[in-house]
């Protein structure tokens, strides 16, 4: 199992917080999407994701990412 963090921008509120698991949710091998919505950080877990287009998810739903931590 893999766990990477990423801090994003732009999130506001719980409506975007669920948009953004949404999009997460359909990256092939993501399994699970925290949002912390207060700090920006957005932690996913799966098995043999791609970074990239987890980032890539994140600026189809219209945010940021400012970090990859």
């Amino acid at each position: 199992m893999t766990e990477q963090r990423y801090h994003v921008t732009g999130m506001t509120c719980g409506s975007c917080a669920c948009k953004l698991r949404s999009e997460l949710g359909g990256v092939l091998g993501v399994n699970s999407v925290h949002v912390d919505i207060d700090t920006g950080a957005v932690t996913v877990t799966g098995e043999a994701f791609d970074g990239s287009k987890v980032c890539a998810a994140i600026k189809e739903a219209g945010f940021e990412v400012a970090a990859v931590l």
